[in-house]
């Protein structure tokens, strides 16, 4: 029996000749449109293409192995109901060929073909993860000895500053993260020197400095104004509440105080409006509420917005604005010299760790990926794809990239490189869903798909997208509860995408009527993770402490619901 695709599907799987962005919710069936689309493409009546023109990325080798099981088991019922079919055959035999693989294999084989224009020696391998920890700890111990033995005031003053007890294991860390946050760019040197010039642009903070310009103030100028924009929601609901009848009017004259000076933070477009506008935000004591037709409720709600906004701007000023302002900018002054040698321990650790890798002849997957695209530009300065880019953009008719959403900018330049968008004929296939990016802690950069779903139009051209909302996994009622959720958390400047109806999920699948003693109910579970419980602890202890209270509070849950008297499809 075929299978019937939703319209939605229909344009995903024969939609052709150009870039397509398909934003494809959870249970949306990806995959499958994934494979359909490959098997379309290579079995087309008209212009059939060879499956090994079509360079097909997934993000972990079982997925790499799924799809092509996927794609094989396919062509294998197509020739089962046409044997005599001569494409068929074709592909079949292609398949094993196929570029259907991760970034890093696609990486890899890159390499091994081209190991001569890097001056690499093609007996190389990848390291294994227990082995590069131990060459890491070599290295960085042999450099933080040669730096103590220099007797650098300079790296003396990083050591005062960042050193934690009596080891260095602080120091190791900090210079490893800023290493590490480093090889997740195309061209890292360039991003330290990038990081370097910046420091020096930075300056006291008066008015028209260029610190106003640095990257990490304009940050802050922005996480302000996000933070202040969604503490006023919690306001106006309140004041909204204090003007109904049976409300908390004695509130109301506080609330408008406190919304008056929240609207000047947002608006505040420095650091030292902010520092003004944080100090001007008081937030007295709420007038006492009289009466017996006030709502006990309407009292309690508009406090509880109220106090969330109140809490929330004393956590923003022991973060931001920890003192004098003027102090403030002596302290960030002095943060410059030793943060510069952050960045040369980092830059000189990276070529230490380099050498040491070249002289046991191994590679890690960094080194995959940036020796690829040295591969790809040719080690041109100016980074433009070169000749072995032009020879794949020749090969490949399309490259089809899955879970897009966790992509980084090393893999978005090594797509572009292959890709036939420079000659004005874009061919990048995209799927995923940046609401299930789960791999910024790998320096995944979800922002790539948003720049894409805000620019990409949703109507016929060269840059387009599509989404796929339809869920064929799970029932009605728990998508709807999932949509409430989700429509009240998820906003443009807390997730950078605002949960929209074009975002939210809606049934695509007929399920078993349900038990005849009611509707199913759903119930939201809540953990306070602002519980006094975690006051004190570093950020990192609270954050495990908290997932495994959250870890305790869903396996109690699992073990109530599977308890004596419900069966599996009772749920």
């Amino acid at each position: 029996m075929a299978t019937k695709w939703t319209d939605e599907q229909k344009k995903v799987i024969e939609t052709r000749h150009r870039n397509l962005l398909v934003s494809a919710a959870a249970g949306s069936g990806k995959t499958a449109v994934l494979v359909e689309r490959i098997i379309r493409m290579i079995t087309d009546p008209e212009h059939p293409v060879d499956i090994d023109k079509l360079l097909v990325m997934t993000f972990t080798n079982a997925a790499a192995a799924e799809m092509r099981e996927r794609v094989e088991t396919a062509l294998g019922k197509l020739l089962d109901e046409d044997p005599g079919n001569k494409n068929l055959e074709r592909q079949n035999t292609l398949i094993h060929h196929a570029k259907i693989t991760t970034i890093d294999s696609f990486c890899l084989n890159l390499l091994r073909e081209h190991f001569h224009e890097l001056d690499l020696d093609p007996g190389f391998r990848v390291a294994d993860e227990g082995e590069l920890m131990l060459l890491k700890a070599d290295v960085m111990k042999e450099l933080l000895e040669e730096y103590y033995g220099r007797e650098d005031e300079r790296f003396i003053k990083f050591v005062d500053t960042y050193a934690t007890g009596r080891t260095d294991g602080g120091l190791e860390e900090y210079i490893l993260k800023v290493w590490e946050f480093s090889q997740s760019n195309p061209w890292p040197g360039e991003w330290i020197a990038a990081c370097r010039k910046e420091l020096w642009a930075g300056g006291t903070g008066e008015d028209g400095d260029p610190m106003e310009e640095t990257a990490w103030m304009k940050y802050l100028i922005q996480d302000v104004k996000r933070q202040a924009e969604e503490f006023l929601d919690g306001l106006y609901e309140a004041a909204d509440l204090a003007a109904e009848e049976d409300g908390p009017q004695a509130y109301a004259p506080m609330l408008a105080e406190d919304i008056r000076g929240m609207e000047e933070l947002r608006e505040a477009g420095t650091y030292r409006e902010i520092a003004e506008c944080l100090e001007e935000l008081k937030f007295g004591r709420l007038a006492a509420v009289r009466g017996k037709n006030v709502d006990p409720e309407k009292k309690e709600q508009a406090a509880a917005y109220r106090n969330l906004a109140k809490d929330g701007i004393k956590k923003m000023k022991a973060l931001y604005l920890p003192g004098d302002i003027d102090e403030v900018f002596a302290d960030l002054d002095a943060c410059r010299e030793p943060i510069l040698m952050l960045l040369e321990l980092a830059e000189e650790f990276s070529a230490k760790f380099q050498e040491a890798k070249e002289e046991k002849n191994l590679v890690d997957f960094n080194d995959l990926e940036h020796f690829a695209l040295e591969v790809l530009t040719g080690g041109s300065l100016d980074h433009k794809p070169g000749l072995v880019a032009d020879e794949l953009s020749e090969i490949y008719e399309e490259i089809l990239v899955d879970e897009y959403q966790d992509s980084n900018e090393v893999q978005e330049t090594l797509i572009h490189c292959v890709s036939r968008e420079r000659f004005g004929t874009p061919n990048v296939f995209m799927v995923g869903d940046v609401k299930q990016s789960i791999y910024k802690f790998r320096l995944a950069k979800p922002e790539l798909f948003l720049e894409k779903y805000e620019s990409y139009g949703k109507e016929d051209g060269l840059y387009q997208k599509i989404e796929l909302h339809k869920n064929f996994r799970s029932r009605p009622e728990v998508l709807s509860s999932i949509n409430d959720v989700f429509y009240r958390i998820m906003t443009k400047q807390l997730g950078n995408i605002k949960y929209t109806d074009d975002a939210a999920l809606y049934p695509g699948a007929e399920f078993p009527a349900l038990p005849v003693d009611g509707q199913a109910k759903t119930e939201v579970l809540l953990l306070n993770t602002g519980d006094p419980l975690f006051d004190g602890m570093d950020e990192e202890k609270a954050d495990y402490t908290a997932k495994e209270a959250e870890a305790r509070l869903i396996a109690g849950e699992i073990k109530k619901t599977h308890g004596p008297g419900t069966r599996d499809e009772d749920l």
